[in-house]
């Protein structure tokens, strides 16, 4: 009863508005008018707290549209089934995270974002691809403009160590995503490889060739014999590594690129277990081994041994033994 009369006066209660007593004229006008308009924000993503990422990802997609409808118009794409094996797999470049950061002029940008950038620069690059091959040179040119500030400056230097100068060329090849590794003062050639926590800096050099002291006679030329060693933190492989597997798993690039014992090899590694150490090694290894063996570069990247596995130990959960593993329930 009390709550009923309550509602009651809630819903019969009267409001005033009264001015505050001694209000001068001018402040009472001021209170009539109405409020300032704020400015319009010239982008569309002003509120999307990453504006200037925002407005990157609406350039490129209006591009790609338009690239679309010129050569649509032209008669060129979509290309039919039978003839998509007879394009030019040119390749592409293109600058690292935080270089991408800089030119869209975004301090920093996620791996997500980064990837959403990197999928529609490969469509831009494959339009560019069809207009070249069409003959629709002012598509290819405005998409060169665009494609041209989001490509490494040593794109050449990439392709020519990667893939030959046929890559370069636009003839075979696919896009790398490693640095080429130099050589030094002394023939060396350095590389760093990464796999779970644990990271290996590598160094190469070729093993000199001794003469073999077993020979058919004095006149006889004596054989050459190269002798060559790994060594793992002042440490032979074989001492560092005692699990044959992971010895397999470290030498499996030389293997492939059919250089085994042909190379002296030095690294310190620092970080996680004896699987991350030997996939950091491997990684290191065929990253360094490049520049010695060009004709290897093909091989190993099919391999996947020139790339970062990253794959990582899954985080607890909460509520969970383990990754995955729950505890036994209890009903009681």
């Amino acid at each position: 009863m009390n709550r009923a009369r309550t509602l009651q006066r809630l819903v019969c209660r009267r409001t005033y508005y009264t001015e505050p007593q001694g209000a001068p004229a001018e402040q009472k006008q001021r209170w009539l008018l109405p409020l300032p308009q704020r400015p319009k924000p010239e982008s569309a993503s002003f509120f999307s707290g990453a504006e200037a990422y925002q407005d990157a990802i609406i350039n490129l997609e209006t591009a790609l549209t338009a690239a679309r409808q010129r050569l649509k118009d032209a008669h060129v794409f979509p290309i039919p089934e039978h003839l998509k094996a007879t394009l030019p797999t040119n390749t592409s470049v293109f600058k690292k995270r935080e270089e991408i950061g800089q030119v869209i002029e975004q301090t920093k940008i996620r791996p997500t974002e980064y990837k959403k950038v990197l999928k529609l620069l490969n469509e831009l690059h494959a339009m560019r691809t069809v207009a070249q091959v069409g003959g629709e040179w002012e598509v290819e040119q405005s998409l060169s403009q665009l494609l041209e500030n989001f490509e490494r400056d040593n794109k050449s230097e990439i392709l020519a160590m990667r893939f030959g100068q046929a890559a370069v060329d636009g003839v075979e090849g696919e896009e790398p995503d490693l640095e080429p590794s130099k050589f030094d003062e002394f023939g060396r050639t350095y590389a760093l490889g990464k796999r779970k926590n644990s990271a290996a800096r590598v160094w190469i050099i070729p093993a000199k060739q001794t003469p073999s002291p077993e020979s058919s006679g004095p006149s006889a030329p004596a054989p050459q014999v190269q002798s060559s060693q790994i060594l793992i933190n002042n440490l032979p492989l074989a001492e560092y590594f005692p699990t044959v597997t992971d010895r397999e798993k470290v030498t499996r690039p030389l293997k492939l690129a059919g250089v085994l014992g042909a190379y002296n090899i030095f690294a310190l590694v620092r970080g996680g277990g004896t699987s991350g150490q030997a996939g950091a090694l491997a990684h290191g290894i065929a990253k360094a081994l490049i520049p010695h063996v060009p004709d290897t570069a093909k091989i190993l990247s099919k391999a996947g041994v020139t790339k970062r596995d990253p794959r990582m130990v899954e985080r607890k959960k909460t509520g969970l033994a383990k990754a995955r593993k729950a505890y036994a329930w209890v009903k009681r």
